[in-house]
């Protein structure tokens, strides 16, 4: 087998993408103007396997490492990787974008997620130029730019899909408040171009995605009412065309909303308004708070501006918290009720309820204990056309985890003990027709014991875990138990750190057992501050109790050597 030794020089001069947050100007006479910060590992990996095909190759290696070039307080980061299998060259970001701030003005430029309100304007990457004003107390936004790119042709296939046309958007924000009082009113207008996909005459109306526009008004505001009650809510209206280019014309229609939207909008017989609003009204004490809170949006409520909505639901939602004896305990809870098919189209509906409770107590300064719970339960009823009972959806899930955990910590020793145990079970039936009816019940039950014992002065702890879980399904159970113990050790004043552990475990799936040991070792050492070197062991053994093809019996070994330098 041929090897190759390659040597890749990297030079980062400037960056065709980077991303970087609002970057004040008037602080840039106090900062460095350039400066570089990063680190760089090469790693060889060692891998041999018995009794199953090998995961890997017997011999790997990888040179990575990441730089950043700061440019008077804007960070520029990129990272490179190479291996006897790829060889890149990258940055975390493959777009640019800044947004410098002088006092109350700040300007967007480039790649942008900016956000107005969650109905218009909604963190939906942007590529362009904008701008937000904040003197004193009034607010004002402005974003322009592009928030699609239209479809390129696939020159391999010759096709178009998936779809996509160049999509621009025009974004207002006005308001007046402060961060936790205000009351703002934004508008998103988007529209789709047509012609920035070339495909032949006719052909854009076989094709699923059309040319769309949409415009949506929104308000956001929150309100302190008194000094203990708040409230705060957001509300949108989104007229949505899904085809600019339809036939279907409103011209003879005399309704003064459609002669009102046409006015501000593209309006045809493609086009839908939704409407969709949150509220929540609370009351907030020094170790009280009870928030009750409404939602509702309509089906198929679409922004330009948002990626994703969860649409047909109205639901409400009581949620209190409060803390007692000086903050020793804590409670947080909620409970929902939410229902789908708002306007009636569904031949079913859906009916939920949410409930979750995280109550943490500290009983005495080393003894406290996490109690958490979560109820889902899920119900559909059918309406004016009754459907197969084997469509019918009843379920309920539950969770219920105890963690009770004791920590003394001193001088010389320190000692933790945290036990941990965890519940799920979901009832799944149909009993809409009782000759049909059908019930089944899965459960999931885990036990975690971790004891951890460190020796202060020696820089040692040792560290046990035990575990069993067990998973009942109908036809079907697995169960698995063991432990592990391990240890660290740190040598010569932190610059040597050793971890070992060892773990065996016994499986029992269906009618076949497993015996699985595990280990892994690992060596750390720095050096000259900026150094590391690093050695990496792990090891698995499994054996079947069954054996045959489809349970053979194996084990695997990988070793790492890693050199690491940061800078």
């Amino acid at each position: 087998m041929r090897r190759k030794v390659v040597i890749l020089l990297v030079v980062a001069v400037a960056s065709r993408a980077f991303s970087a947050g609002a970057q004040d100007i008037g602080t840039w006479g106090s900062q460095k103007p350039v400066s570089l910060r990063g680190s760089a590992q090469i790693r060889g990996i060692f891998y041999g396997a018995s009794g199953i095909p090998d995961r890997r190759t017997p011999f790997s290696y990888l040179f990575a490492g990441n730089l950043t070039a700061d440019l008077y307080g804007v960070s520029i980061p990129m990272n490179f990787s190479i291996s006897e299998q790829d060889r890149s060259f990258s940055q975390p970001f493959n777009q640019f974008g800044i947004s410098p701030h002088y006092k109350w003005i700040t300007l967007h430029l480039g790649y942008r997620n900016i956000s107005f309100s969650p109905y218009t304007l909604a963190g939906y990457t942007l590529l362009g130029a904008g701008v937000e004003l904040t003197p004193g107390k009034f607010r004002f936004g402005f974003m322009y730019g592009r928030l699609n790119r239209a479809t390129t042709l696939d020159t391999t296939t010759q096709s178009l899909a998936p779809i996509s046309f160049t999509r621009k958007a025009i974004a207002v924000k006005l308001g007046y408040g402060t961060k936790d009082n205000f009351i703002d009113i934004s508008m998103l207008k988007g529209k789709d171009d047509p012609g920035s996909v070339r495909v032949p005459q006719g052909a854009l109306d076989s094709l699923d995605v059309l040319p769309a526009a949409n415009t949506v008004i929104g308000i956001s505001a929150r309100l302190a009412l008194t000094k203990t009650i708040f409230f705060e809510g957001d509300a949108g209206t989104s007229l949505y065309t899904r085809d600019i280019n339809s036939p279907l014309v409103l011209d003879s229609l005399s309704d003064p909303t459609i002669k009102g939207l046409r006015s501000v909008a593209i309006v045809n017989g493609s086009s839908q308004l939704y409407t969709a609003l949150r509220g929540a009204i609370g009351y907030k004490a020094r170790a009280l708070t009870i928030r009750l809170q409404y939602q509702r949006i309509d089906p198929d409520f679409q922004s330009m501006g948002a990626y994703f909505f969860n649409s047909d639901l109205e639901n409400y939602t009581l949620a209190p918290s409060f803390h007692a004896w000086k903050n020793k305990l804590r409670f947080n809870g909620s409970i929902g009720f939410q229902h789908d098919n708002l306007q009636h189209q569904k031949e079913a509906t859906t009916h939920k309820l949410i409930a979750t409770a995280m109550l943490s107590a500290d009983i005495s300064r080393q003894l406290g204990i996490d109690l958490n719970y979560s109820n889902f339960s899920n119900n559909q009823q059918p309406n004016t056309i009754r459907f197969a009972d084997s469509l019918k959806i009843v379920q309920t899930t539950q969770n219920l985890s105890v963690s009770p955990r004791w920590m003394l910590i001193g001088a010389t020793f320190s000692h933790t003990v945290v036990l941990s145990a965890n519940m799920m079970q979901m009832n799944d039936f149909n009993n809409y027709f009782a000759q049909n009816a059908i019930s089944r019940t899965m459960m999931y039950k885990q036990v975690y014991l971790n004891y951890s014992f460190g020796y202060i002065p020696a820089r040692l702890t040792v560290f046990v875990n035990v575990s069993a879980t067990r998973a009942d399904a109908p036809g079907n159970s697995e169960d698995n138990k063991g432990g592990t113990l391990g240890f660290s050790k740190s040598l010569f004043k932190s610059a040597f750190l050793i971890t070992a552990s060892a773990g065996y475990f016994t499986g029992k799936q269906g009618n076949v057992n497993h015996n699985t040991i595990n280990a892994s070792a690992n060596l750390t050492y720095k050096f000259l501050n900026r150094h590391s070197l690093n050695a990496l062991f792990f090891y698995t053994n499994d054996k079947p109790v069954s054996t045959g093809a489809l349970n053979p019996a194996f084990y695997d070994t990988r070793a790492e050597l890693a050199y690491g330098y940061s800078f």
